[in-house]
Order: structure tokens, then C-alpha cells, then sequence
């Protein structure tokens, strides 16, 4: 850990680090050693495991990664339920109708399990339905 803090007081120093690469730039370079007798030191250079270019990022593309999508009834129905449900507990609470409120908890309800439960099975089985499909 001291290792670690020393090499950030050079490092996140803008004037120490201009410092530090100006010295390393001025030192000669060493000899290769054969791979088998180097040691694994911070000096070492750092090579990616990919060097080639990334491919473009665009952030506003929100396509979704695969073509499967849910069902319309089942992203619209949770909403509609949800929605559904607390009306019917105002208006319960307001007429001081038992029955309306429970058909509004009820709706609540259903509509959690739909969008918790039923949603993320759907998408699973059409995601393994397009997976055999494919072949991936």
C-alpha cells in the first residue's frame, strides 16, 4: 500500500508526473531480458489484449442488443392495472366503499406480479427461443 501511495503522489501530481517522464525519458533503456527471468515490476510496458480501434459508441442508439421483444399486452397492461388500482382505492376511500378499495389492491397486485414476474419469464423464454433459432 505505501508503494501504491508513493506512486500516487507522483502520478497525480501534474508537475511530479512531467518530472517522473521527463526522467524516464532521459534514462537509457535496459537490455531485454529473456521472458522467463523478468520480473513483473510497474516499468514494465503495458501491452492491451486488443490493440485495434474501438468500434464507434453512439449513445443515443437505444436499439435494443437482440429482436425479441414483449408482447404489447403485457408492457401495457402493468400500467393500465397500476393505474387502475389506485384509482379505484381513491375513489374507494372517498365513496367509503370496502369493496372498490380491495379491487384497487387487487389490481395493484396484479399488476406487480405481471411487470416482477410474468415480464422477466416472458422475455427469458423469447430470448431462448431466438437463441435456437440462431443457433448462438
Amino acid at each position: 500500500m505505501r508503494r501504491i501511495n508513493e506512486a500516487w503522489a507522483v502520478l497525480g501530481d501534474p508537475d511530479e508526473r512531467a518530472a517522473y517522464d521527463r526522467q524516464r525519458l532521459r534514462a537509457a533503456a535496459p537490455q531485454p531480458t529473456p521472458r522467463h527471468h523478468r520480473s513483473r515490476h510497474s516499468g514494465d510496458d503495458f501491452r492491451p489484449f486488443d490493440a485495434g480501434p474501438d468500434e464507434a459508441f453512439d449513445d443515443a442508439d437505444d436499439r435494443p442488443i437482440t429482436d425479441s421483444a414483449l408482447p404489447r399486452w403485457l408492457t401495457v397492461a402493468p400500467a393500465v392495472l397500476l393505474v387502475g388500482g389506485l384509482s379505484s382505492i381513491l375513489f374507494g376511500a372517498i365513496l367509503g366503499a370496502g369493496q372498490v378499495i380491495g379491487l384497487g389492491v387487487v389490481s395493484i397486485v396484479v399488476a406487480g406480479v405481471l411487470l416482477l414476474v410474468a415480464a422477466p419469464i416472458v422475455a427469458l423464454g423469447q430470448a431462448a427461443r431466438g437463441e435456437r433459432r440462431t443457433g448462438a
